[in-house]
């Protein structure tokens, strides 16, 4: 927010500042300007470039201090939630009935035709779209006839985006809600089985409710694409520029183990930028085929190979002693206890020159100067971790604790986060 005092009269310079530097470079480089629009595209503001995201982050941060403080205290307190709760049920329900698939992309359409096609009551269907439409998804651009949004044309274009909205309703609300209940009932738990996902369906763990509901992971599957695709400077290729794989090749075994790595993106993407290295990704059996076309679709047969492996289990001889053990998002899903189990065999693996690289949410100390919207994200995730699972994000002090209790020479010797990266981190660990 600067280095002004966050007053309204600042904070406001401050987002005109802001805006005109946005502005300018999206002027200079000929790109269209952020617009509720419907042709507007859904990244307006490029964030490979890293002054511009510090910029973007700096608006944003700007805009919701002074929304907050416009707002006062005894106001954001009597409305907590209430709105945000409304707006889900609200887009569920569009999304449910496919509604943004049956407005024209280009034209407005009538809310009696709507009603016909979706087979919603006329008035239900018109409250959820208002309510929708104060959110900048759809718009009402005459009595009784709705259109598109930048906001909601997403939704009638991208599958993967509507199961942002299905995960938040259908599984994450009901486990937030059962919170409290198993903070209770299971004091100190780290067992996946004692969450207050498992509360809210019937005692199930998630991934054995996944396992007899295979429609949900795949939904959920997508729900992760979705939300993983908005961070640019955390996709896979950043993450192949974001560490010096160059010298894993020169200071030891060229195997790039991806541990727990779906079909291989990251391992494709590391392969295409940094020939000396070969890549071994494991994860469950029924991802071989679309690991294998998905290495052949890129040219890296031979050099991009998949392993069906479970993690808690020893390394088998071919993926021993490894330049590097590499795992993005996996240690979050689990407690500090199931790490360990995880990690133990690896360290078990290691040779001399091997390295673990952890691609993972290093959470900010207290006044960090990490930006409130980012951290604010940071901390639902720690929370959606401890609902869903039992588990965690970690302070890169808890990072060094676990690696500690897993072995006393497993060691933190460097951490890749800001600019380079925006919500996750890149953590390598080696024996010292």
């Amino acid at each position: 927010m600067g280095s002004n005092p966050p007053t309204l009269v600042n904070l406001a310079h401050d987002i005109v500042k802001h805006a005109t530097t946005i502005t300018n470079y999206l002027q200079s480089h000929n790109l269209p300007q952020p617009s509720f629009a419907s042709n507007s595209p859904a990244h307006p503001i490029p964030e490979n470039d890293e002054k511009l995201s510090a910029t973007r982050l700096a608006l944003i941060e700007a805009t919701k201090a002074l929304q907050a403080l416009a707002i006062g205290p005894s106001e954001t307190t009597r409305l907590f939630g209430f709105t945000e709760l409304c707006h889900l049920a609200a887009m569920q329900a569009l999304c449910h009935f496919n509604v943004p698939q049956n407005i024209p992309l280009d034209n407005p359409v009538s809310l009696d035709e709507l009603s016909t096609k979706t087979k919603v009551d006329k008035h239900v269907l018109g409250r959820f779209l208002r309510m929708a439409a104060t959110n900048y998804y759809f718009v009402e651009s005459k009595p009784g006839y709705f259109a598109h949004t930048a906001w909601s044309k997403t939704l009638a274009t991208d599958e993967k985006m509507k199961q942002c909205i299905w995960f938040r309703h259908t599984e994450l609300l009901p486990s937030a809600g059962k919170l409290v209940e198993a903070v209770e009932e299971y004091p100190g738990s780290d067992d996946p089985k004692e969450t207050a996902f498992a509360l809210a369906f019937s005692g199930e763990t998630f991934f054995d409710y996944k396992e007899k509901n295979p429609d949900h992971m795949v939904r959920f599957g997508q729900f992760v694409d979705a939300f993983a695709s908005g961070y640019v400077v955390d996709s896979p290729e950043n993450i192949a520029r974001g560490y010096p794989w160059e010298d894993v090749g020169r200071s030891g075994d060229g195997l790039v183990v991806d541990v727990g790595g779906g079909i291989g993106h990251i391992s494709v993407a590391i392969g295409k930028e940094h020939g000396q290295l070969r890549f071994l990704v494991q994860d469950f059996e029924d991802l071989r085929k679309e690991s294998e076309a998905l290495a052949l679709k890129n040219g890296l047969v031979g050099r991009v190979n998949f392993m069906a492996h479970d993690f808690f289990t020893e390394q088998p001889e071919e993926a021993r002693r490894a330049g590097v053990y590499f795992l993005r998002n996996i240690l979050h899903n689990w407690s500090d206890s199931y790490c360990r189990k995880i990690l133990k065999p690896l360290v078990g693996a290691m040779g001399k020159e091997s390295r673990i690289i952890i691609c993972d949410i290093v959470l900010p100390e207290a006044n960090s100067g990490m930006p409130k919207t980012q951290e604010e994200r940071a901390r639902a995730l720690d929370l959606t971790m401890l609902a869903m699972f039992n588990a965690r994000e970690r302070s890169l002090e808890e990072w060094q604790a676990l690696f500690r209790s897993v072995d006393d020479k497993l060691k933190i010797t460097a951490v890749i986060g800001r600019p380079k990266m925006r919500m996750d981190c890149l953590i390598e660990v080696r024996l010292m």
